[in-house]
């Protein structure tokens, strides 16, 4: 069960306000209206550890433009998920809008640029699935003892997802 994530310690680095919703989430709004929300589901363990899938979710739907402020936020809050937890964290990308190609490199970008030096192992795999592209990674922190098996679990999962030996 992942550990709750302290509100004061993400709002002591926030940019944004960040609150608790009743459904889990931890949500900001923007300067320009636009309400985010940053959830974990529980998913299917890997290599015998627990995992998570981060969700972004942009609730009102309104259109956002580069926004570095919304960034520097969900950062904070995937930092308190390490902070707290050692859980591997599975990033997917939604394909509603055939953006997922885009979401993908972007967030990529994000957690390099946000990373320490050593601190995690990320794995990456993408596949075409009855013709939409599907996106993932696996993020664990390197203090997990069982990061290996999680990256091992994981690049075996990818491979039968893409057809690959």
């Amino acid at each position: 069960m992942m550990n709750n994530l302290s509100l004061d310690y993400i709002n002591a680095k926030s940019p944004y306000l960040v609150k608790r919703a009743d459904d889990g989430d931890y949500v900001f709004q923007t300067a320009k209206g636009i309400i985010y929300g940053v959830g974990f589901i529980e998913n299917e363990a890997l290599g015998g550890c627990e995992t998570y899938q981060l969700s972004i979710s942009n609730q009102n739907k309104l259109h956002a433009s580069y926004d570095p402020d919304v960034k520097n936020t969900i950062l904070v809050i995937v930092d308190e998920f390490f902070r707290e937890n050692l859980d591997g964290l599975l990033y997917m990308c939604d394909t509603s809008d055939s953006r997922e190609a885009a979401r993908n490199r972007l967030f990529l970008r994000w957690f390099e640029e946000y990373a320490e030096p050593k601190r995690f192992t990320i794995r990456t795999a993408n596949a075409v699935v009855e013709g939409q592209g599907i996106y993932a990674a696996i993020i664990v922190e390197n203090r997990n003892p069982m990061v290996l098996a999680i990256i091992d679990d994981f690049e075996l999962t990818a491979k039968m997802l893409t057809g690959e030996k």
